[in-house]
């Protein structure tokens, strides 16, 4: 079979093979609030290292979304470790550890870690770091370092690592759509990964309470006076309204940006009690992951995240649309 060759530091990529292959027992991890990218490369691993017969548990603050349970092996995910006696952590599509949120701990007493990330780091946790920021998607990363030691990758493995692809690079519309994640995901169907099926239960499928809260998302959405920046806002009370929960604003932010004038996208919710978050998009060269960080958060240059504790969900909209217009300024 024809595969890309992977550009892949060839020491890292020994340094990877023998660490893992030597381990006893591995704890697998990647940031709160999993996407698509995050689950499927965290359980890619996983199944990498079934494959080896090494013993391993994927721990994760919270469980997977309502779209992403079709994942093969996402029964598998612990909100807790089931042993204290790891000898290899491996954390996946994060630059801090503090975005493992109440499961930090657990990774941190492990005596050796492996990073594997695509995002700018801010922090450098691991003692063998495999970053690539210009990669788009973290599960690309993993299959040109499995594609890179002639790994065997099972179909549940590609099925997951195409996940992480697909979502990250929004189906291949999104500006970091590269050759490279094409080439890789065609190699990733020829080994059995299921594109139709992770396209329609990421993309297809939706419960009714996220259908009304989309609707009433986009209904009460707002402009800047240039149509430029546009966000909007979901109260506590709206969720408990629509019988909806935070997962099931997936996708919102994304219809917000599907505006032709749009720039800027946010969606600003408060899905619980004195806590707010808020999901940034931008178009092209307007870096929304700097205002992010401001805020503590981070991510990407074009899809961006942060986490608001103890402030109103006015104090925040305010402030936060402030700083994206200024984005839209520099």
């Amino acid at each position: 079979m024809d595969i890309p060759l992977p550009d892949l530091d060839r020491h890292l990529v020994a340094q990877f093979q023998e660490t893992t292959r030597s381990a006893r027992r591995v704890i697998v991890g990647t940031h709160l609030n999993p996407d698509g990218d995050a689950l499927g490369s965290a359980l890619a691993v996983s199944h990498y290292l079934d494959a080896l017969e090494v013993e391993n548990e994927v721990v994760v603050h919270n469980g997977p979304p309502y779209n992403l349970k079709f994942l093969p092996g996402s029964d598998r995910i612990r909100h807790q470790s089931q042993w204290d006696d790891h000898d290899l952590a491996i954390v996946l599509d994060l630059d801090s550890l503090d975005r493992l949120g109440k499961v930090r701990e657990t990774f941190e007493s492990v005596p050796r870690m492996i990073l594997i990330d695509h995002h700018i780091p801010h922090h450098e946790p691991g003692d063998l770091r495999i970053v690539d920021p210009t990669s788009p998607a973290t599960a690309l990363l993993l299959a040109e370092l499995f594609l890179a030691f002639e790994h065997p990758i099972s179909p549940a493995m590609a099925t997951c690592l195409l996940t992480g692809i697909v979502t990250d690079t929004g189906s291949f519309r999104f500006r970091n759509t590269t050759p490279d994640s094409l080439a890789i995901a065609a190699t990733l169907l020829k080994l059995g990964g299921d594109i139709s099926l992770v396209s329609e239960e990421v993309y297809q499928k939706r419960p009714l309470a996220a259908t009304r809260l989309m609707g009433f998302a986009l209904e009460n959405l707002q402009l800047s006076p240039d149509g430029r920046v546009c966000w909007s806002v979901l109260r506590l009370e709206d969720f408990d309204r629509l019988g909806a929960s935070e997962e099931h604003t997936e996708g919102i932010v994304s219809e917000l940006m599907a505006i032709d004038t749009v720039q800027i996208a946010a969606l600003i919710r408060e899905p619980k009690q004195d806590r707010v978050r808020a999901s940034l998009r931008s178009r092209a060269g307007i870096d929304v992951a700097s205002a992010a960080r401001e805020f503590g958060g981070g991510g990407h240059k074009n899809a961006a995240g942060c986490t608001f504790m103890d402030e109103s969900i006015d104090q925040v909209e305010q402030k936060l649309v402030q700083r994206l217009r200024q984005c839209l300024e520099s």
